[in-house]
C-alpha cells in the first residue's frame, strides 16, 4: 500500500476501490501498516470482486430508506454457540436506528419497539428469503448479526434451527426480489468465497450481483464484543447521513487503539 499511498496519492486523502484477486483477497488491506499508521488512516478504502460489479453498483439507484429487516442471533439448535453481543447489537440497532423495522431471531433478544412483544419471527432461512424476494419495495437495509460459515464449497448463513442459508440459496431469492440499498453481514466469513479464491461465491458478491448498493461483510471470524461496538458506531454514522463506506471507516478509526482483529475484519463493497 505503501507505493500507493505515497505515489500519486501522496499528500491527499483518496478515496480506492481495491479489486484484490486470488489470494490476495483475504489481506485486509486498508489495516496495512507503516510507520506507525494504518492505510485507512490516509484513505478511505473499499473492495470489489470485479470491475464489473463495481461498475454494476456504482449505476445502482438502491436506496437506504425502506424497508428493514434485522436478524439478531437466532437460536442454532446448538449447531453453533450463542452470540449474546451480536443479540444486543441487533437490539441497539432496531431501537435507536429503525424502530419501524421487522426484528427476527431469539425472544431474549427482543426489542421493545412501537407494538411491544416477540420478535417477528425466529429468524430461519425461509424468513429471510421470503423478505429478500419480495419485489413489492425496493430499497432499505437488511442487517444480519449471526453466524456465517464456509464449508462444503458454500459460504452460508447459520439461522434458526442450525438451517444453512447458502450464497447459491441467497442467489435465487434475490433475482427478481427486494433490491436493499444496504446490506449489512455481521457474520463471520461473509466476504470469503466458499468456492476457492473465486471472489464471485462469496455472501457479499451474491448481494451486490443481485442488486444491494452497498455491502458491509467479514473476511474472517469476528470477536462477538468488538464485532458489536463497531456495528452500532458504524449505525450511527449512517444515521448522520454518511454514506456506508464512510460510516465504516469512521467508526472503525474511533476504535484503532483495540487490536486489529478487532476493527479490521469488516470490510466495504459496492458504493
Amino acid at each position: 500500500m505503501g507505493p500507493l499511498l505515497d505515489g500519486p496519492f501522496a499528500g491527499r486523502e483518496p478515496r480506492m476501490v481495491l479489486i484484490p484477486m486470488g489470494k490476495l483477497g483475504s489481506v485486509a488491506w486498508h489495516a496495512a501498516r507503516s510507520g506507525g499508521t494504518y492505510a485507512i488512516e490516509r484513505a478511505t478504502i473499499s473492495y470489489a470482486p470485479s470491475a464489473r460489479m463495481l461498475c454494476r453498483a456504482a449505476a445502482t439507484q438502491a436506496r437506504i430508506d425502506g424497508p428493514v429487516l434485522i436478524v439478531g442471533d437466532p437460536d442454532t439448535g446448538g449447531a453453533a454457540p450463542d452470540l449474546p453481543a451480536a443479540r444486543e447489537e441487533a437490539r441497539i440497532v432496531y431501537r435507536r436506528f429503525f424502530p419501524q423495522a421487522r426484528y427476527l431471531g431469539r425472544a431474549g433478544g427482543a426489542p421493545a419497539g412501537p407494538a411491544s412483544g416477540p420478535p417477528g419471527g425466529a429468524g430461519s432461512a425461509a424468513e429471510v428469503e421470503a423478505w429478500l424476494a419480495d419485489d413489492s419495495e425496493t430499497g432499505g437495509v437488511l442487517h444480519l448479526a449471526c453466524h456465517g460459515e464456509v464449508r462444503d464449497d458454500q459460504a452460508s448463513l447459520l439461522l434458526h434451527g442450525g438451517e444453512r442459508l447458502s450464497a447459491d440459496r441467497l442467489a435465487g431469492a434475490t433475482r427478481n426480489g427486494r433490491r436493499p440499498g444496504l446490506v449489512v453481514l455481521a457474520a463471520c466469513r461473509s466476504a470469503v468465497s466458499g468456492r476457492g479464491w473465486d471472489e464471485a461465491f462469496s455472501l457479499a458478491a451474491t448481494f451486490l450481483s443481485a442488486g444491494a448498493g452497498s455491502v458491509v461483510a467479514a473476511q474472517w471470524s469476528l470477536p462477538d464484543r468488538a464485532t458489536s461496538d463497531v456495528m452500532v458506531l458504524f449505525h450511527e454514522h449512517i444515521a448522520a447521513g454518511r454514506p456506508p463506506a464512510d460510516a465504516l471507516r469512521r467508526a472503525q478509526l474511533a476504535l484503532l487503539d483495540r487490536p486489529v482483529t478487532d476493527w479490521a475484519g469488516l470490510i466495504h463493497f459496492g458504493r
